[in-house]
C-alpha cells in the first residue's frame, strides 16, 4: 500500500513540475514539453497534409523562380528598342566633344552604385569614344577609375581633360609599364562601388541603359556576375557576338557546383573560344572582385602579364562567384578593327624600365591552373587541355627567345601535370613529347638550369 502512494506521490510530483495552473486556470509549459507539443503538432499535420512539409523546401525554390520571371520580364521591356541600329545611332547621338561642349554638370558619388575601371595604353585616338560612352550612361550614381600604364602618346592629357569636367573620375598614371593584370587588379582594390566593371580604353559601352539595367537585375536576383552582350566592330562593320551563355540557350541563373565547371561544357571547345574568357562585359560585385584577387593571389594579379591575363581572371571568377547571368541585351563595343592602336606620338614620355619577364605569360596562367587543380578530376582535365594545347597552338617552343626563368616556369609545370590522377599512358606520353621538345630547345640556345 505504501509502495502505490509512493508512486502516486511522484506522479504528481511530475506533473507539478510539467504544468502549473494559476488562479485564472492559465497553462503555462515548461521548455521540454513545448518542444515536444509542437514536434507532434509537426508529424500530425505531415501526417494530415504531406504537402506542408514540402513547402519549407520548396519556398526558397519558388521564389527564386519568381524572382527570375520578374528579371525575364524586366528584360524583355528594356529590349523592345534594342537593336543592331543602336550600333548606328551610338556613332550619331554622341559627337567627341559633345558632352565638354554643352558643359554637364556631373556630381561626385560618395556611395557610387557601380565603379568603373578603364584602363588605357596609347588610346588617346580611341579613349574619347569610351569616356563619352560612360558618361552617356542613364545610371549616374558610377565612379570612374582610368588607370592609363605609361603611355607614350596623348592618352594622360586627353584624360585630364575629362577629370576637369568630372568630379567622378580618378586618373592614376603609371610611370612604369605594368600590364593590363596590375592596372585592373589596382582598379579592383581601390573601387567604391557597390559592383564594378571592366572595359578597355578603346572600347565602349553602347547602350546608355546596360549599366542601370544590369545593376537592376544584379540586385534583384542578388547575382555575383552579370555578363552583357557586345558587338565586335572591325574595319567600320559591326558583328553580333553573342556570348556562349545565349548560345547554349543558359536562360537561368547559373549556380555552383554547375558555375566553376562552366568552361567543360562539351560544347564549349575551352582553348579556342577566347570570348568566354574577357573579363569586360560583365558586372561583377566588388567582394566577389576581391575574394577572386585572393584566389589568384599577390604574385599574379600584380605581374607583368600581358597574354592570357583576362583567362585567368575569368576562370577563377567563375569559381568565386555563387551566381551568374547573362542577359541578352548588346552593351559593349568591343574594338578590333585596324585603328585600334591608332595613336599619336607627341608627348615623347619614357617609362621606366621594367624589369619583369615580360614575354610567355601565358606560361604564368598555366601554372595558376596547375597549381589550382588539386585532385579535382575537372580542373585537371581543364589544365591539360589548356596546357597541351595552348602550347601547340601559340607555338611558343619554337618561335620565340625563353631564358632560364622560362624554361623553369615550363618543367615546372610538365612536371605537376604528370602526376595528375586521370591521365593514361597516352596522355603521358605526349606531355613527356612535349617535355622533350622542350628540353631540346633549352640545348640549342645553350641555355643552364
Amino acid at each position: 500500500m505504501k509502495k502505490k502512494l509512493n508512486r502516486k506521490r511522484i506522479s504528481k510530483s511530475k506533473f507539478k513540475h510539467r504544468f502549473k495552473f494559476d488562479k485564472k486556470l492559465n497553462l503555462h509549459f515548461s521548455k521540454k514539453s513545448l518542444t515536444k507539443i509542437i514536434f507532434l503538432f509537426l508529424l500530425i499535420s505531415v501526417y494530415l497534409n504531406p504537402k506542408s512539409f514540402t513547402y519549407f523546401y520548396s519556398s526558397n525554390k519558388n521564389n527564386n523562380r519568381k524572382i527570375l520571371k520578374e528579371i525575364i520580364s524586366f528584360e524583355e521591356k528594356a529590349m523592345v528598342n534594342l537593336s543592331m541600329a543602336t550600333f548606328d545611332e551610338f556613332y550619331s547621338l554622341n559627337s567627341q566633344n559633345k558632352l565638354i561642349e554643352e558643359n554637364i554638370k556631373f556630381e561626385k558619388s560618395i556611395n557610387p552604385d557601380v565603379t568603373i575601371i578603364m584602363t588605357s595604353y596609347n588610346f588617346d585616338q580611341n579613349i574619347h569614344r569610351a569616356l563619352r560612352s560612360v558618361q552617356n550612361q542613364s545610371l549616374k550614381n558610377i565612379e570612374i577609375i582610368i588607370i592609363d600604364d605609361c603611355s607614350t602618346d596623348n592618352s594622360a592629357d586627353v584624360i585630364r581633360k575629362y577629370e576637369k569636367e568630372d568630379p567622378r573620375i580618378i586618373f592614376i598614371e603609371h610611370d612604369t609599364n605594368e600590364s593590363p593584370m596590375k592596372s585592373r587588379s589596382e582598379g579592383i582594390r581601390k573601387a567604391k562601388g557597390k559592383y564594378l566593371t571592366i572595359m578597355d580604353g578603346d572600347d565602349a559601352l553602347i547602350h546608355k541603359d546596360i549599366l542601370k539595367n544590369s545593376f537592376f537585375i544584379a540586385q534583384k536576383g542578388n547575382i555575383d556576375v552579370i555578363e552583357f552582350n557586345h558587338a565586335m566592330y572591325d574595319n567600320q562593320k559591326f558583328y553580333e557576338a553573342a556570348q556562349f551563355f545565349y548560345e547554349l540557350n543558359l536562360t537561368n541563373i547559373i549556380y555552383q557546383p554547375e558555375l566553376s565547371n562552366i568552361f567543360m561544357h562539351e560544347n564549349n571547345n575551352f582553348p579556342h573560344d577566347y570570348k568566354n574568357r574577357a573579363i569586360w562585359g560583365k558586372l561583377v560585385k566588388k567582394e566577389v572582385f576581391q575574394k577572386m584577387l585572393e584566389y589568384i593571389g599577390d604574385e599574379l594579379s600584380d605581374e607583368f602579364i600581358t597574354w592570357g591575363e583576362d583567362t585567368l581572371m575569368v576562370v577563377a571568377l567563375l569559381r568565386i562567384a555563387n551566381s551568374y547571368y547573362f542577359i541578352k541585351e548588346y552593351g559593349y563595343y568591343r574594338n578590333i578593327g585596324n585603328e585600334r592602336r591608332n595613336s599619336t606620338k607627341a608627348n615623347n614620355k619614357v617609362c621606366k624600365p621594367n624589369d619583369k619577364i615580360k614575354d610567355f605569360s601565358y606560361f604564368k596562367f598555366l601554372k595558376f591552373l596547375v597549381s589550382k587543380a588539386g585532385n579535382n578530376d575537372k580542373y585537371q582535365k581543364m589544365a591539360y587541355m589548356e596546357v597541351t594545347t595552348g602550347i601547340k597552338y601559340e607555338n611558343y617552343l619554337n618561335d620565340f627567345k625563353m631564358g632560364q626563368k622560362h624554361y623553369e616556369l615550363l618543367f615546372y609545370i610538365f612536371d605537376k601535370v604528370l602526376e595528375f590522377d586521370f591521365l593514361d599512358e597516352h596522355q603521358k606520353e605526349n606531355i613527356r613529347r612535349l617535355r622533350n621538345r622542350a628540353i631540346e630547345k633549352r640545348n640549342r640556345d645553350k641555355i643552364n638550369l
